[in-house]
């Protein structure tokens, strides 16, 4: 897009609404790189810009400093009811109390020196500073108890080795026991010579009759 004069007041007036060097480029549907382009020749484009963006930088330090140290807003209210034809309005002022984050935030751009946020608030211990920590605190450490010191082992007395016997005749082995003496056989008793030959015939009982006949 070729540039033209009007855009000078269409910049200033986006700027002093908060507008980007992106949303320029946006609204006059060009890239970012042609608005760097159009500052760098054209001198009252950039004073436009500059000066909507001061206005704008400028009502946020308003806005900042009436959170940081509190501020009431008017707001309204919008009532209707099932039967009213027209809704009612109703306008109140609503206190907002201080902001800590908001005056911390303009303390530490306004007196940078005594608000600045320290170096070791944003970071951790180092891995040697902790390593240092905990041997400081094992160095102090005394335990409840105290454990007895270790002995040492008594020492091994030194003696002569007791020489071992030459060997000799092996010892004279026990005699055999005597075997028992074996036992008869024993004798079976004689039979009568009543019962030899002897031939018993069968005994059955009587056969009785019964009422029946059966």
């Amino acid at each position: 897009m070729i540039y033209k004069p009007e855009f000078v007041d269409q910049a200033r007036e986006m700027c002093r609404l908060g507008a980007t060097d992106d949303e320029l480029a946006e609204h006059f549907q060009v890239c970012v790189r042609t608005i760097y382009r159009w500052r760098n020749t054209h001198e009252e484009f950039a004073e436009a810009v500059v000066v909507g963006k001061e206005h704008a930088d400028a009502r946020v330090e308003r806005a900042l400093y009436s959170r940081a140290v509190g501020c009431s807003v008017e707001r309204t209210k919008i009532f209707k009811h099932a039967g009213d034809p027209k809704p009612v309005y109703a306008t109140y002022r609503h206190h907002l109390p201080p902001d800590p984050m908001a005056a911390l935030a303009w303390l530490r751009v306004r007196q940078p020196k005594k608000w600045r946020v320290r170096e070791e608030e944003t970071r951790g211990p180092w891995p040697s500073e902790m390593i240092e920590r905990a041997l400081a605190r094992v160095k102090d450490y005394e335990p409840a108890y105290a454990m007895p010191p270790r002995q040492s082992p008594p020492a091994a007395t030194t003696q002569a080795p007791t020489p071992e016997p030459l060997p000799g005749p092996p010892p004279p082995s026990p005699p055999d026991p005597e075997p028992a003496p074996a036992r008869p056989p024993p004798e079976c008793p004689p039979v009568p010579d009543s019962t030899v030959g002897r031939v018993y015939a069968p005994v059955y009982a009587p056969v009785r009759s019964r009422p029946n006949g059966f």
